[in-house]
């Protein structure tokens, strides 16, 4: 039972799941962090143009210019409801809890780092320092 049937069932469950998941609404995401919803679970959902095997870290909004509470805050507050977050690349997944998210935001696993506007910022959090549920890429 290798890793190309465990690969092919992610790819089936994740293609089942882009038509039973619900979109939430504007204000549940504004909020609580909250992208999709499976009966009771919510979900806040990334997805990055870059390949997870080069880029090796997924990021959280640190800082807007706005002023406005980003992820990273409401996570820290104890605001954000998503229990699970995906984190899509275009070669695969990273898929973990928020308590790992917390986690790793409170033992500062990662780092900050401005945006190209100069104003804004991510949190950069590398994969590896992630205790992951699924990692899966297509490599």
């Amino acid at each position: 039972m290798g890793m190309n049937l465990i690969n092919s069932q992610l790819n089936k469950d994740m293609a089942f799941g882009q038509r039973v998941m619900l979109t939430s609404m504007p204000n549940d995401d504004m909020k609580a962090n909250i992208d999709y919803v499976i009966g009771t679970l919510n979900i806040a959902y990334r997805r990055r143009r870059l390949k997870m095997n080069k880029y090796g870290e997924v990021s959280i909004r640190n800082s807007r210019a706005s002023g406005a509470k980003t992820e990273k805050q409401k996570i820290l507050d104890g605001e954000c409801q998503s229990q699970l977050f995906i984190f899509e690349f275009s070669d695969g997944w990273v898929i973990c809890t928020l308590a790992v998210i917390l986690d790793c935001l409170q033992k500062d696993k990662g780092y900050t780092k401005l945006n190209n506007d100069g104003i804004t910022s991510a949190y950069y959090i590398p994969i590896k320092n992630i205790p992951c549920l699924i990692i899966h890429s297509d490599k």
